[in-house]
C-alpha cells in the first residue's frame, strides 16, 4: 500500500472554507497503482452540496453559511488498500484498522468497561469448559490471545485518555476505569480453573514436546504459564487470596500516584528581575501572572523548569524552583510510595522471595538482585573518581564568577549546590567549548527537526509517514501518520500519533504508549500496531516557533524509537508485539537512536535549518564542539543515574527501613553516591514516576541497556549510520521479533557475539 496525499491540508482548507457540514470523499492514485480511498464524514446533509475534482481527486462537499476555516473531528476514514503481492483488493475503514473507539461521556466509559469484562469472561468459560482430552494449542492458547487482543484493544480506548485529555471528568473516568479493569486482571490472572486449563492443555499434549509448534509457540506456552506462577498459582489458596489483595491495593496506588503528578498545578510566581538570564522567547512562553501584573508563572513542566535552572543568575529563583519540583506531590504521594513499598515487599515474600527487586529481576536479563548491585557498584566505583574531579572544576568556576563580579572572598560560600549544578554547567560549557544553548536552539524549529527525524528513520529503516486525518484524535495539536514498508511494495506497517506540547493535565514527561498490539498470525489474521508518543516540547511564542534545544531533539530521536519499535512488529501473537520484550532491554533500540544526534552529517544536514532561513544550517564548527563537549561532566549525569537506581532497589529491599522515611532515605544516597545532596525538606521519589508507573526495582534497566546499545552502535559507527543494509538488518532481527523470543538472543543475533560493557564506556569517553 502506499498512501500518498495528493491534496495537501492548506488546499482542502480553502475548498471547505465557509462549510461547517460536509462530506469528503478522496480516491488517490499512485503511480504503484495502489488505490486509497479516504472517507471523511461530518454531519452529512446531501442537499446543496457542490463538487470540486480533478483527475486524482474528487471532493463532495456540502455548503454551509457558516464559516469554518479547518476541518476537524473526522469520524470516519475508509481505505481502499490493493496488495500489489496478490492483488487481493480490500476496503478497510479505520476502525478496522485503527481499533480505538474512546467513549464521549462518563457513562459510557463505565457502561464499556462493565461490558468488556463481562464479554472476556464469556470468552474465558468457552475455552475453560473444553474437555481436556480435546485441548490443544489452538483452541486454548491461541484462544486466549485472540481474547486478550479484543481486552486490549478496548482497554486502551477506556484508559490512555487518563494521560491526555483536557477534561477532568473524563481523566478521572478514565483513572476509575484502569483501577477497575486492573483490579479485574489481576483476579484473572489469579483464576485456578483458567491455569488448570492451561496445566491440562500441556499435560495432554506432552508438553508439545513432540509438536510442530514453532519457537515463538513454545514461548507463548511457557510465558502463559509463567505468568500464572507470578501471581502465586502455584501457592494455597489462603496465600493466593492475600496476594490477589496485595497486589490490587499495590495497583490502586499506581493509579493515584500518577493521576496526582498528573494533576499537579503548582506555578510559582516571579518578577522580570528574578528571571534574570533566562532568554526573553523562553520568558514569553512563561503564563502571565493576572494578580500580579508583570509577573510570571514558573509550572513545574519540564520547558518551563530546564530553562530556569539552567540560565537564571538569581541563586534563590532556582532554588526556590528547585524544592518545588522535588517537594512536587510529597504530601500526597508520600503515604501513596512508602506503603506501595511495604506492600510489595509483603507480596515477594508471601511469593517466596527475599524481596520485591529479587522477584522482578528474575524474571528480566539481569536474572537476580545480586546482578543489579554487582552491576551498580561496578559502575558506581569508575564513574566517582571522575565526578569528584568534575565537581572540583565546577566549584572552582562558581567561586572564580563569584570573585570576578566582586564578591568578598572572606564570605564566600564555598558550597556547590544541587540547584547549582545545571547553571553551571551551561556556563562551563559556554566558556571551555564556546557552546552556546540558546544559539543552538535557534537552528531546531520544530518543523525543521520533525522532518529530519522522520527522513532519518524512514531511511535507515525503509519506511515511510504520510500524515492522514488524526482518527479518534484527542486535542486538536494531536497528529496522525500512518507507517507503510517501502521495502516490500509499501504495505501498511501501523499508525502512529504524536502529541508533542505540554498542556494542564496532560502526561508531564515523555513516554510512548503501545495502544493497539500488531501481529499477523499464521493463517492470516492481521492486526495493525497502533502507538502514541506524548512529550512536552518548548512550545511556539508570539515572535518565534517552536525551538528545540539539543536535548529536546535527542529525547525526540529516543521516544521515536519506541515508536518504531512498535511499528515494526513482525510477530504472531499480541503478547510479543513492539515493546513487549524485558524491560532491561526496551530501551536498547531508543538509545541507540540516540547516537544519531551526535553525528555531524545528520545534525548539519537533516536536523537543523535556522528558523528565519531553514537553509542557513549549523555551522560546522559549532557541530564540532558540541560534539566535542558530548561527554562534558559525564560522570556527574551517571552517577545521579545510579542515585535513583539505588534509592529504586533500596526502597525494594528487603530492610523495612527503607519503607518508612523516604524522604531521608533519598537524601543519604544523594548525598553518599551523586555526591550532590537535594535539598532538605523535599522528597524526590514522590515525583519519580517510574517507581509506580511500571519501572519498580527496574530503574537500572536504563544504564544496564545503555550497553546494548553502545555494541550495536559501533557496528553502526564503523559502517555509516545511515547504511540501509545494516538497518534493514536492525529492523528485522532486533524491532520486528519484539518479545518472541529472549533478548538476549536477539542482541547476539545481531551483534554475532555477547555485548560488552566496554563499548559504552567508549562512548562516554572513559
Amino acid at each position: 500500500m502506499n498512501i500518498i496525499q495528493l491534496i495537501n491540508k492548506n488546499k482542502l482548507n480553502s475548498i471547505c472554507k465557509n462549510n461547517n457540514k460536509f462530506f469528503t470523499q478522496l480516491f488517490l492514485n499512485n503511480n504503484n497503482n495502489s488505490t486509497i480511498s479516504y472517507t471523511i464524514t461530518n454531519n452529512y446533509n446531501n442537499n446543496n452540496s457542490s463538487h470540486f475534482q480533478n483527475k486524482n481527486n474528487i471532493i463532495l462537499i456540502n455548503n454551509n453559511k457558516n464559516n469554518n476555516n479547518y476541518i476537524k473531528n473526522f469520524l470516519t476514514t475508509t481505505i481502499k488498500i490493493n496488495n500489489n503481492n496478490n492483488n487481493n483488493n480490500k476496503n478497510f475503514k479505520m476502525e478496522e484498522l485503527i481499533k480505538l473507539n474512546f467513549p464521549k461521556s462518563v457513562e459510557e466509559f463505565k457502561k464499556q468497561s462493565e461490558e468488556l469484562m463481562e464479554n472476556y469472561d464469556k470468552g474465558l468459560k468457552e475455552i475453560i469448559d473444553i474437555p481436556k482430552e480435546k485441548r490443544t494449542f489452538a483452541n486454548t492458547f491461541e484462544a486466549t490471545d485472540k481474547l486478550d487482543v479484543k481486552f486490549r484493544n478496548i482497554e486502551s480506548s477506556l484508559t490512555f485518555l487518563a494521560n491526555a485529555s483536557t477534561d477532568e471528568k473524563i481523566r478521572n473516568v478514565c483513572n476509575e476505569v484502569e483501577a477497575s479493569l486492573s483490579k479485574y486482571s489481576i483476579a484473572t490472572s489469579m483464576r485456578e480453573d483458567l491455569y488448570q486449563a492451561y496445566v491440562d492443555c500441556c499435560k495432554q499434549n506432552n508438553d508439545f514436546k513432540d509438536s510442530n509448534l514453532s519457537k515463538e509457540q513454545l514461548r507463548y506456552v511457557s510465558k502463559t504459564l509463567e505468568g500464572f506462577e507470578k501471581n502465586g498459582l502455584q501457592l494455597p489458596k489462603e496465600k493466593r487470596e492475600k496476594l490477589k489483595e496485595i497486589m490490587t491495593k499495590i495497583s490502586d496506588n499506581c493509579i493515584k500516584f500518577s493521576k496526582n503528578l498528573a494533576d499537579d498545578k503548582t506555578k510559582l510566581s516571579f518578577t522580570l528581575e528574578q528571571l534574570d538570564g533566562i532568554p526573553k522567547e523562553t520568558i514569553e512562553s512563561f503564563e502571565k501572572d493576572e494578580s500580579k501584573p508583570g509577573n510570571y508563572l514558573i509550572s513545574l513542566k519540564y520547558p518551563d523548569v530546564i530553562p530556569t535552572m539552567k540560565y537564571c543568575t538569581v541563586a534563590e529563583t532556582r532554588k526556590a524552583v528547585e524544592f518545588a519540583n522535588g517537594s512536587k506531590c510529597i504530601k500526597e504521594n508520600t503515604p501513596i510510595l512508602e506503603e506501595t513499598c511495604k506492600l510489595r515487599f509483603e507480596a515477594a515474600q508471601i511469593l517466596g522471595f527475599k524481596d520485591w527487586a529479587s522477584y522482578k529481576s528474575n524474571y528480566l536479563m539481569v536474572k537476580s538482585n545480586d546482578n543489579i548491585q554487582s552491576f551498580e557498584d561496578r559502575m558506581r566505583k569508575l564513574l566517582t573518581p571522575h565526578a569528584v574531579t568534575e565537581f572540583e572544576r565546577l566549584k572552582q568556576l562558581k567561586k572564580k564568577i563569584y570573585l570576578e563580579k566582586g564578591g568578598n572572598p572572606e564570605t564566600y560560600d564555598d558550597h556547590y549546590y544541587s540547584y547549582d549544578n545545571s547553571f553551571y554547567n551551561n556556563i562551563m560549557l559556554v566558556q571551555d567549548y564556546q557552546v552556546d544553548n540558546n544559539l543552538v536552539k535557534e537552528y531546531f524549529p520544530f518543523d525543521v527537526v520533525i522532518k529530519g527525524i522522520f527522513d532519518c528513520y524512514q531511511e535507515l529503516l525503509n519506511v515511510k509517514f504520510t500524515e492522514v486525518p488524526a482518527y479518534q484524535s484527542w486535542h486538536e495539536e494531536v497528529k496522525m501518520y500512518s507507517c507503510v514498508d517501502t521495502a516490500d511494495s509499501n504495505k501498511l506497517l501501523g499508525h502512529f500519533y504524536i502529541d508533542l506540547f505540554p498542556r494542564e493535565g496532560k502526561y508531564s514527561h515523555a513516554a510512548v504508549w503501545p495502544l493497539i498490539p500488531g501481529y499477523e498470525r499464521a493463517d492470516g489474521e492481521k492486526q495493525y500496531p497502533v502507538a502514541a508518543m506524548l512529550c512536552n516540547f518548548t512550545k511556539p511564542t508570539p515572535t518565534t516557533p517552536s525551538l528545540l534545544t539539543h536535548d529536546e531533539v535527542v529525547t525526540f530521536f529516543h521516544e521515536f524509537g519506541h515508536v518504531m519499535h512498535n511499528m515494526s512488529t513482525k510477530v504472531h501473537y499480541s503478547m510479543f508485539s513492539g515493546t513487549s520484550v524485558e524491560r532491561d532491554f526496551v530501551e536498547c533500540p531508543s538509545q541507540l537512536f540516540e547516537f544519531w544526534c551526535w553525528n555531524k552529517d545528520i545534525l548539519v544536514n537533516k536536523l537543523s535549518g535556522h528558523y528565519k532561513d531553514n537553509s542557513n544550517k549549523l555551522p560546522i564548527d559549532l557541530v564540532e564542539r558540541m560534539i566535542a563537549a558530548k561527554n562534558l561532566n559525564v560522570a556527574i549525569f551517571y552517577l545521579r543515574q545510579i542515585q535513583l537506581a539505588l534509592f529504586d532497589n533500596a526502597i525494594h529491599s528487603n530492610n523495612p527501613a527503607n519503607f518508612t522515611n523516604t524522604a531521608d532515605l533519598y537524601h543519604r544516597i544523594s548525598v553518599d553516591v551523586a555526591l550532590n545532596p537535594n535539598q532538605k525538606g523535599t522528597n524526590p521519589g514522590c515525583s519519580f514516576g517510574h517507581l509506580l508507573g511500571g519501572y519498580d526495582a527496574q530503574y537500572y534497566s536504563y544504564l544496564y541497556s545503555e550497553c546494548f546499545s553502545a555494541s550495536i552502535f559501533e557496528i553502526f559507527d564503523k559502517h555509516g549510520v545511515m547504511n540501509k543494509e545494516l538497518g534493514a538488518r536492525l529492523r528485522n532481527q532486533v524491532l520486528a521479533v519484539g518479545g518472541s523470543q529472549p533478548s538476549s538472543e536477539t542482541i547476539e543475533s545481531f551483534l554475532g557475539s555477547r555485548p560488552n560493557e566496554a563499548a559504552f564506556l567508549k562512548t562516554i569517553g572513559l
